[in-house]
């Protein structure tokens, strides 16, 4: 994270715990696209989502006072959401099944930008719908670590304090899940050469 990043976040932590609350919504505009983006992975529900972003500030409002500003904000934001999550995914077992569409539908970002030519885009298109279909049927735990690393970038020390996991034990989730992952849409692949 960057230094001035932290410097950010720290002083609009402070000046909320002072009660100035456009600071706050200042740290809910920064966050909420990823905090939003977070819990819809691992939940897949969009209403759903958006109460329990709702719900991860009004947490993260109320803890306020016990952040510890020598880390960063944003992870420790990330781990509230996560909890969020994993606590609804608990009392509600929600279905994981969603369609390339859907997700591009709903985060347009996330298609490719540029000239592709039609081949590539087709290729594409079936390998990203192959990914998301593989990501639904691997353990939360691996498809949260492969999300937080390869779609938000997070570094793995941020990942372990999300998933209130080791190191080690992100590494080893993430390596499980590339396994998984490899495994499942190599034998999708040979299926529909059958």
């Amino acid at each position: 994270m960057p230094e001035s990043e932290l410097a950010r976040d720290q002083e609009l932590v402070v000046q909320s715990l002072k009660g100035d609350r456009k600071a706050f919504e200042t740290l809910v505009r920064l966050y909420q696209p990823l905090v939003s983006t977070v819990i819809y992975r691992a939940i897949e529900d969009q209403e759903a989502s958006r109460d329990l972003t709702q719900d991860t500030f009004v947490k993260a409002f109320r803890a306020l006072a016990s952040y510890d500003g020598k880390r960063s904000f944003k992870t420790w934001l990330l781990t509230i959401a996560n909890n969020c999550a994993l606590d609804h995914l608990r009392s509600a077992n929600v279905s994981r099944n969603r369609s390339l569409d859907a997700i591009l539908e709903e985060e347009p970002h996330l298609e490719p930008v540029g000239p592709l030519s039609t081949e590539m885009e087709v290729e594409l298109s079936l390998f990203l719908g192959k990914l998301s279909w593989a990501l639904s049927l691997i353990p939360l735990r691996y498809r949260q670590a492969f999300i937080l690393r390869y779609q938000f970038d997070l570094s793995y020390e941020d990942i372990a304090t999300v998933m209130k996991e080791s190191d080690n034990n992100v590494r080893t989730l993430l390596f499980r899940a590339k396994e998984r992952l490899r495994k499942l849409i190599i034998a999708d692949r040979q299926s529909s050469k059958q």
